[in-house]
Order: C-alpha cells, then sequence, then structure tokens
C-alpha cells in the first residue's frame, strides 16, 4: 500500500515500511545529531526502509539507507520527514 505523498516524521513509521526522505526539522539543540545523520548519509532524496523495531517499546528502530543499517530513537527520528511512505503487506504463514 503507498500512502500519499503528504510529509510524515519518521518517527510514524514502522518495521517494513519504505519511505523517502525529504526534510529535516531545524532543531538549534541537536545541531550535531542532524551533521552526524547527513554525514553518514541521511540526505534529502534518499530512500530508506525501517527493518526493526525494539519490542515493547519500539524505541529504538533501525533504518536501512543503501547498504548500512543504524539505530535511531524515535525522539530523533522525529527531525527526519519522509513522504511516498510504502507499508509492505504482513503475510501469515
Amino acid at each position: 500500500m503507498i500512502l500519499n505523498n503528504k510529509n510524515y516524521p519518521l518517527s510514524d513509521l514502522h518495521a517494513g515500511d519504505c519511505a523517502e526522505i525529504t526534510e529535516f526539522k531545524d532543531d538549534e539543540n541537536r545541531q550535531n545529531f542532524m551533521q552526524r545523520l547527513y554525514e553518514v548519509g541521511f540526505l534529502v532524496g534518499e530512500t530508506l526502509e525501517v527493518m526493526h523495531e525494539a519490542p515493547l517499546s519500539l524505541d529504538p528502530m533501525s533504518i536501512r539507507i543503501k547498504d548500512a543499517v543504524y539505530a535511531i530513537r524515535r525522539e530523533d527520528a522525529e527531525l527526519i520527514q519522509v513522504s511516498s511512505v510504502v507499508r509492505k503487506s504482513k503475510t501469515k504463514a
């Protein structure tokens, strides 16, 4: 299922969801963190996939961009806006 092109915070996604990064929220208190995200490949236009979520709290979540996987807290994922969310259907065995 593909949701509309509205922007969502990355923190709203769940395991199996894919999306494209559209923008970053400005947060003066987390400039170093935002710089680190940029350095490792979190760039506007990149496609990402939510790989896993921690049990129970769902925090942190693991995100794959290209061939790398990063753990990110949902609080930090709030700063990353995504669109064109594709939710993979879950099949039952």
